[in-house]
Formats: C-alpha cells, structure tokens, sequence
C-alpha cells in the first residue's frame, strides 16, 4: 500500500494496515514528514516509486493508548501538555501559511510554540513507567514511537522503531530554559539535539485530570467532548505490527 500524503494521511492509512502484513510505503508529500523521515522515505516521489520493486521489508512497532475511548493506535507519540494544547488551539486558527515554503510553516509552528511556552505553566501529571513511579510536575511529555513529532522536532533523536519500547521524554518547570533554547536552535536552522534525557519503557499508566493529551496530530478529549476526571489512560507497545515497504538505495556512482 503506498500512502500520498502527510502524517496524517500516512497515519491514516498505517492504522488500517495494522496486523494485516500487508506492507506500507510512502510518498512524502506533507509538510512536516515526520514519519516518512524516521521510515527512510526522504528521496523525490518519483525516485520512490521507481525503487520500490527493489525494496525491502522491515518490521515497524506501533504505539497502542487504551483510556475512555477504547483504545487508540499512534505511529508518531502521544503526550500531555504543551503540545496537546498546542494542537489544539492551532487547529484551523494558523492563518497565513498558503504563501509559505515547507520550512518557512514548520518555523511558524515552532515560533508560535516558543510563544506559548514562555508563560505556559508546570502542571501535576502522575505517570508510571514500568512500575516505577515518574509523577511529577511537567510542561511537556511524550511517549515517543518515531524521532520527532508536531513541526518536526527531534525530541527523542535516538528512538528505534522495532525495538518494542517508546521513548519517555520530558520537560519539567526546571528545564522551560534548556527547551526555549532547543526551539531557539530550531528557528535558527541548527540541527540542535534535544538537550534532555529520555528513558525506554514498555509500559505506562497515566492519570489525566482535566488535561489534554494527543495521540499523533489528534486530541483528546475532541471539541464538545466531555471527558471523565480522572481518567486512567495506559499506554503500551505492539511489537512489530505494521510492515514497511522500503525502497531500494540510490546505488553509489563507481
């Protein structure tokens, strides 16, 4: 199956093909790209297409979040704070964008969450990670399937993504700097690591009061949608669930 688009639409379509073997590629034709940067997609369309029959299969793990929805499949990261809201409110109110190149969005995106950030309060998330208790008072944290995730950025630079665990990333009161700064290095055009640590786990449990979370570019609770305070939401792994049809290697000229 070979999925046009951006995250969306690839999400989209990865979500149907879960469990099927039936193998997924990409055309690269978002704006952020996320998933088709971290599954190697980066060369031309056409390029793409003509090495695909050359291809090769690989194994791809999916994150899997159960709460009061049921359970909900995300192939980028879900997460409370910061950027769940972000989403939120972004969604249809970035005006303007039709003018601008692909990068030019991307930095719109990461100035107005820079913006967001600077008064943007600590709030009180109890979270386990394998059993062990993570509780704290955080801006932002993810659960991170992929690389990167929202306007491309790279907050967990070393995820795999047939290992069988996500990446736990965070940014507590005591970090707003250090993370003003990455974003600052984004708007920059520097190619800046996240300067914080991550931890892998199998495993989470969270208990969300009144707080946003998103599970890749879609938030919970949607708009109009009343939402049970406290909610346990669990998030978890599904090892090798989809299959990733790469396409060949461009061969070096001799």
């Amino acid at each position: 199956m070979l999925a046009a688009g951006g995250d969306g639409t690839v999400g989209k379509v990865g979500r149907e093909l879960i469990d099927t073997g039936i193998p997924l590629s990409v055309l690269p034709l978002g704006t952020a790209n996320n998933l088709a940067r971290s599954l190697g997609f980066c060369a031309s369309p056409e390029e793409i297409i003509a090495r695909l029959e050359r291809g090769e299969r690989r194994a791809f793990d999916v994150g899997l979040a159960r709460g009061p929805w049921g359970k909900r499949y995300f192939l980028e990261g879900a997460g409370g704070g910061l950027l769940a809201d972000y989403l939120r409110n972004a969604e249809g109110k970035v005006k303007g964008t039709e003018t601008l190149s692909k990068d030019e969005e991307m930095r719109r995106h990461v100035s107005l969450l820079r913006h967001m950030l600077h008064d943007y309060p600590a709030r009180k998330w109890k979270i386990a990670l394998d059993g062990e208790d993570t509780s704290n008072r955080y801006i932002l944290w993810e659960a991170m399937n992929i690389r990167s995730v929202g306007p491309i950025l790279y907050l967990a630079s070393q995820a795999a993504t047939k290992d069988g665990r996500l990446d736990f990333v965070c940014v507590r009161e005591e970090d707003r700097a250090l993370f003003i700064e990455y974003l600052n290095g984004r708007l920059a055009g520097r190619k800046a690591k996240f300067p914080l640590p991550l931890r892998r786990f199998h495993y989470s449990k969270i208990v969300c009061k009144n707080s946003m979370l998103h599970f890749d570019d879609k938030v919970w609770p949607a708009k109009k949608q009343k939402a049970k305070s406290p909610s346990d939401i669990e998030i978890t792994v599904k090892p090798s669930a989809l299959v990733i049809l790469q396409h060949a290697k461009q061969k070096s000229a001799r």
